[in-house]
Parts: structure tokens; C-alpha cells; sequence
């Protein structure tokens, strides 16, 4: 499986892939929609994990391309802001995840989305 990770903190890219390395999935990395932009047009992606302050927009911008060059891909928030979780379904988003995160939460939602790692 491969994901792509969208954040501008390089932290939080180098825990969460790190951590979906670990369960057997490829990550590719972004720090901005436009980074993003470019890895859909390169990249085959069962999901996405999208922040959604980034420094060159809100990520829900990217929700339209990520729909359509990569329709088969979920679409995952990840915030600090927990009260973006309504914005994030409501954008089309396939699930929230507020951060903190922890292995748990991060695997358990690729599991409820139908996502397995290898």
C-alpha cells in the first residue's frame, strides 16, 4: 500500500512515516499542497493524510485533485484543531484523526476504512 503524507511539520512526517513504514506501507512526503499536488500527479495512493494548515492553504484545497486523479484514494485530516473534524467530513474527507495521534488511532483508522497494512 502506499500513502502519501501531507504536513508541513517535518516532525509529524518523520513519526507518522516512520510509523507506517513500520506496519509495512509505503509513505511518500509533502510539506505543502503544492508538493502534494505534484506527488498525485506521480504517485498511486490508497490514502492520503491530510493536515489542514498548511503554509500555502487549508489542505481540504487539495480534496478536489486528490478526487481526481486519485479516485480510489481515502481521504484522511489530521489536525490539532479538533473542531476542524466537522469541516474536514463536510469537505469530503473520509475520516479526522486529531492530533496527538498514536499508532493506534493512525492504524485503526486505515483499518476502518478498509485499508490494511502488509
Amino acid at each position: 500500500m502506499d500513502i502519501l503524507l501531507v504536513d508541513d511539520e517535518t516532525e509529524i512526517c518523520f513519526l507518522l512515516g516512520n510509523m507506517l513504514r513500520r506496519a509495512g506501507v509505503n509513505c511518500d512526503v509533502a510539506h505543502t499542497i503544492a508538493e502534494g499536488r505534484a506527488q498525485l500527479r506521480s504517485g498511486n495512493y490508497s490514502a492520503v493524510f491530510l493536515d489542514i494548515h498548511l503554509p500555502d492553504g487549508l489542505g481540504y484545497e487539495m480534496i478536489p485533485d486528490i478526487r481526481e486523479r486519485q479516485p480510489q484514494a481515502q481521504v484522511i485530516a489530521i489536525s490539532a484543531v479538533d473542531t476542524e473534524r466537522k469541516n474536514a467530513r463536510d469537505r469530503g474527507a473520509d475520516l479526522f484523526i486529531p492530533k496527538p495521534f498514536d499508532k493506534g488511532s493512525i492504524l485503526g483508522g486505515l483499518r476502518s476504512l478498509g485499508l490494511t497494512a502488509a
